[in-house]
């Protein structure tokens, strides 16, 4: 059950492409899951409303007696808990009392997120409305180590991804120029100022002898303060802003590249150490070796050569170290074996079926 729709998106994004994943997974683990789209307000007058106190949340959530024949359900959480999401489940309960209800909290905590001027109202609601929630809710499943939330027992997931979606990349046809890839819908705590600020100082050294590229793939509320700081450099050859990309303008990016980059500024976001992204999996499954500033979740228990971790802090990135990272896992292996290598990770850790493995398996005791 999802409020963004999966089915009718032509442009969709990494959240939409994980729900038809985790489908895909149930499916196949003979779990017979159908997608519900409860449609969300779209406007942006409509989501500020919605947050009012005393306001609904303006979420289409089912006919509860549409549920009376389904085993389970599986929500992912809405922009906030509201109270009608509580009067949806509770009746759904009444309508069918055996039904299991699992409750995704993609984030936890999220509380520091929602602290900001047209968010914060929906939080209080949210902070009213989620103690409800283990009246009826049987799972919350999340990415993070806690036995229990909001009162709820938890089932633990992984962001896992749909691999037979996404191509391995092709090698890049020179190493000599270093081109980087940096995908997401760009946020503060991304910390992409960080790397731009190293390659502008790398510029600046009076010797070079290397060319960088970063390619800057996706949109993003941050985009005007990072084509600011490019535009004062003077860097617009080597720091390039392509916007939003379809698949097919991705892949051959990506082609293009032979480093990528997770988040540099993961310590902007109150309460989170280990990032557990769908971006970290697309260059997994793509076959490209990328930096963080974090630890990712999926290397913890499975240390790898082909990741690099970098300062956590507020300092440029220091591009030789980067090079010199670079360098030393193509000159170990071809360009086409360290991609296939780097696959074969995806494969065995972050497939869907394996992400959603625990939720499987609970489900499973209850057919």
């Amino acid at each position: 059950m999802h409020y963004r729709d999966i089915v009718h998106n032509e442009k969709p994004g990494g959240i939409e492409k994980k729900v038809a994943a985790q489908i895909k997974a149930f499916n196949a683990a003979g779990l017979a899951c159908d997608f519900i789209f409860c449609r969300q307000p779209e406007t942006v007058a409509s989501k500020i409303l919605s947050c009012l106190p005393f306001m609904p949340d303006g979420v289409n959530w089912p006919d509860p007696q549409s549920m009376s024949d389904y085993s389970f359900i599986y929500i992912r959480r809405p922009r906030f808990a509201s109270r009608e999401l509580i009067r949806f489940i509770e009746k759904t309960k009444r309508v069918n009392p055996d039904i299991k209800i699992i409750y995704e909290i993609p984030t936890y905590p999220y509380d520091a997120e929602m602290k900001t001027p047209i968010l914060y109202s929906a939080l209080i609601k949210d902070r009213i409305n989620r103690k409800k929630l283990r009246t009826n809710v049987n799972r919350a499943a999340i990415l993070t180590d806690e036995e229990e939330v909001f009162g709820i027992k938890t089932v633990k997931i992984m962001n896992g991804i749909d691999l037979s979606r996404i191509t391995p990349k092709e090698p890049a046809s020179a190493l000599d120029e270093v081109h980087i890839i940096a995908v997401a819908c760009f946020e503060r705590w991304h910390g992409l100022d960080r790397l731009i600020a190293g390659i502008i100082a790398y510029y600046q050294k009076p010797i070079l002898r290397r060319k960088v590229v970063l390619h800057v793939a996706g949109t993003g509320s941050i985009l005007g303060s990072l084509k600011r700081q490019v535009e004062a450099a003077n860097l617009r050859e080597n720091i390039i802003f392509h916007g939003y990309c379809d698949s097919e303008e991705l892949d051959a990016l990506y082609d293009r590249c032979s480093l990528a980059v997770e988040s540099l500024g993961f310590h902007r976001r109150a309460g989170l150490s280990v990032s557990a992204s769908l971006k970290s999996r697309e260059y997994l499954a793509k076959g490209i070796p990328f930096v963080s500033a974090n630890e990712v979740d999926v290397f913890i228990d499975n240390p790898v050569d082909f990741f690099q971790q970098i300062p956590s802090n507020e300092d440029p990135v220091d591009i030789k170290e980067l090079l010199s990272f670079h360098d030393r896992l193509y000159a170990s292996e071809t360009p086409g074996g360290l991609i296939g290598r780097i696959r074969g990770f995806a494969e065995t850790h972050v497939e869907m079926d394996k992400a959603m493995e625990n939720v499987i398996s609970y489900l499973d005791t209850i057919r």
